[in-house]
């Protein structure tokens, strides 16, 4: 086995390289030691995985100093490489290994950081929960998987660590197995992701293969980026324009599955049985975050093909309108924004397509902030209310009674809208002037998106906190505090304030200059971008504006929505009876194959057969010794026909 350090820019730092190893295993060592030793301690498994979260993101902290320190001021590119050799194959190497750049600590900053904040907000909220413990155990395996991808520097290991994070996601959407929905949903959400993980696989295997014929097999990311940027425009030597694109589309399929783009995007609002830590660790810290972070951290494969941007761009715009046309008509809390979700992933798939991948980084990483502050938010309603029915929370006097939670989830709601000067709007304003830039038809679906965005909060805020009149969902019971609408202990709100803090200001953070280097940037012109902000602005004041009038009482809940909205766009309906139908013919004719051609003309034809040539061949032996000469003789007489007159 040997070991490498190398990069497009060497930097022998063996600490830093040190400090990335502790970060990457201390969640697996986590995970281990609850499920061994913990189990029947949940508190303590608690506070443990909370602390290695914690102490990950301070050494995330001491690994951006030390990078920082290597690099020019204001400069990026600087990329350290550590692995050895895993397994040997053939005139390749499968290496195991660490890649730390700028995209490389932006995503650790957002794993560890945000991750840690739900660590902790989750002390508090499963603190009734009999399988605790357990929960920590399968949420530090979730983080380690996450960092696998983060880390990984070759495409063999970060399919590896891709598949572990779907195996996560499973054991933690499905956490209370004993619901049938939960089940189900985790159950769906690991299929439906599997469907983009074979294609990825098929498209991994295809790039390597082709450069293997050419004596350039690698699967490492720094030789590939080489490869590409090698390849003269146009030239077919290595690898012909059809398998350029068929590569980055097969891949692609795999971020179609993570990230939840149409159409398989099914998964993500039926992942909201979890439980809502869960669901804000998806939606804002990992597995959604994996597939963005992929189209940028290979972002050459995908630029190599025009054909490939094009189908992306209107992948990630169709995601984008569609569900949030959806949005407006959910009245689950969880289910709205995880349709918000599906929509602003699909703002950065646009942005990429564009070949704006620093946009679409970007807005992930503001997205990040804010969504996570929206998902804990609601789970802090629900804790509260014991309902997720927004129309069940209404005429509760939320703002007055819940005053952390609500304040600090209206801020999130305006940072996803865009509101200058929250971080929303900086990223927002990237995407949409990657769009304004692009074809039309795909601005005028951006900005749409703005108008559907700013429209279904502002029915679920009305709805939460605007609303005069409930419906039943307050308690009543005085007698008892735990039957009465109360604000979250300080395990609950404090990650609300901090991520506050960050969905207010982080536009002002230094995002795009660790981004600058892991993707190419895109300049934006200023001369549109006032018009772009008014644009922007008008659209989302206009849809929150609109909501609040049409939705402040609840009896605007029965508001006349188009029928195919309640149906999702009747995906969900297809897909079943494709499952029902297709499925199960192929299951009949399985059956029938089975039955008649294995069982019956394969094993008991193979018998029959046996049986009857046993039958007639004993008819043989009579025990006569003159039978047996004149066989003999007729035997050897053919024998010496065929070899002395024939032969």
């Amino acid at each position: 086995m040997k070991h490498s350090t190398s990069g497009t820019r060497l930097i022998p730092c063996v600490f830093m390289v040190t400090l990335a190893w502790l970060i990457f295993w201390m969640p697996l060592v986590a995970a281990i030691i609850i499920g061994l030793f913990l189990l029947k301690r949940p508190a303590a498994a608690g506070w443990f995985g909370t602390g290695t979260l914690a102490a990950g993101f301070v050494l995330t902290l001491s690994l951006l100093m030390q990078y920082r320190a290597y690099s020019a001021a204001g400069s990026a590119g600087h990329v350290i490489e550590s692995a050895i050799t895993w397994i040997p194959l053939f005139n390749m190497a499968v290496e195991f290994g660490v890649l730390i750049n700028g995209l490389t600590l932006l995503m650790l900053l957002i794993v560890t950081g945000i991750g840690g904040l739900i660590f902790l907000y989750s002390t508090l909220y499963m603190a009734a929960d009999e399988s605790k413990a357990r929960y920590f155990a399968c949420l530090c395996l979730f983080a380690f998987s996450m960092l696998g991808i983060v880390f990984s520097n070759n495409l063999i290991q970060i399919f590896i660590f891709w598949e572990l994070v779907g195996l996560s996601s499973y054991l933690l959407i499905g956490f209370w197995y004993e619901k049938p929905a939960a089940s189900t949903a985790g159950k769906k959400a690991f299929l439906t992701t599997r469907v983009g993980d074979i294609g990825m696989m098929i498209g991994i295997l295809l790039l390597t293969g082709y450069l293997a014929k050419s004596g350039s097999g690698t699967f490492n990311f720094l030789k590939l980026e080489g490869i590409y940027a090698a390849m003269p425009s146009g030239t077919a030597e290595l690898l012909p324009p059809p398998v350029l694109t068929a590569v980055a589309l097969l891949i692609f399929m795999g971020v179609m599955g993570k990230s939840a783009q149409v159409p398989l995007h099914v998964w993500l609002p039926d992942a909201m049985e979890g439980p809502t830590p869960v669901s804000a660790l998806i939606h804002a810290a990992t597995m959604v975050a994996a597939g963005v972070f992929l189209l940028v951290r290979i972002h050459f494969l995908f630029e190599a093909s025009a054909d490939a941007l094009a189908v992306i761009a209107w992948t990630g715009a169709v995601t984008a309108l569609l569900a949030g046309f959806i949005a407006i008509v959910q009245d689950d809390i969880k289910k709205i924004l995880a349709y918000s979700t599906l929509s602003q992933l699909g703002y950065m798939v646009l942005a990429f397509g564009l070949s704006h991948a620093d946009a679409g980084m970007f807005h992930l990483t503001t997205h990040a902030f804010f969504k996570a502050l929206l998902f804990l938010g609601a789970g802090s309603l629900i804790h509260g209310m014991h309902t997720q029915d927004i129309w069940k929370m209404s005429g509760n006097s939320l703002l007055k009674k819940m005053p952390v939670t609500s304040w600090t989830f209206l801020i999130g709601t305006l940072a996803l809208m865009g509101v200058p000067p929250l971080s929303g709007y900086f990223s927002k304003e990237a995407v949409l002037a990657a769009a304004h830039a692009g074809p039309a038809p795909i601005f005028f679906t951006a900005a749409a998106v703005v108008f559907l965005t700013a429209f279904y909060m502002g029915r679920l805020c009305a709805a939460v906190f605007f609303s005069k009149a409930g419906s039943g969902g307050a308690h009543t019971d005085s007698s008892n505090p735990h039957h009465t609408v109360h604000e979250s202990g300080w395990p609950m709100t404090l990650p609300l304030l901090v991520l506050a803090v960050l969905a207010v200001m982080g536009g002002y953070l230094p995002i795009r200059e660790l981004i600058r280097g892991s993707a190419h940037p895109a300049e934006h012109h200023g001369e549109s971008a006032a018009f772009l902000t008014a644009l922007s602005l008008g659209l989302a004041s206009a849809g929150f504006i609109m909501a609040l009038i049409l939705f402040r009482a609840p009896r605007k809940k029965s508001f006349p929505f188009p029928g195919i909205l309640e149906k999702k766009f009747y995906f969900d309906t297809v897909y079943d009876l494709m499952i029902r139908y297709v499925q199960e013919n192929i299951a009949r004719v399985s059956d029938w194959f089975e039955r008649r051609i294995v069982v019956e003309a394969g094993a008991n034809g193979t018998a029959n057969f046996v049986r009857s040539a046993g039958d007639h061949l004993r008819r043989l032996q009579t025990g006569m010794v003159q039978t047996y000469a004149f066989v003999l003789t007729a035997g050897v007489t053919l024998i010496l026909y065929f070899f002395l007159i024939r032969g």
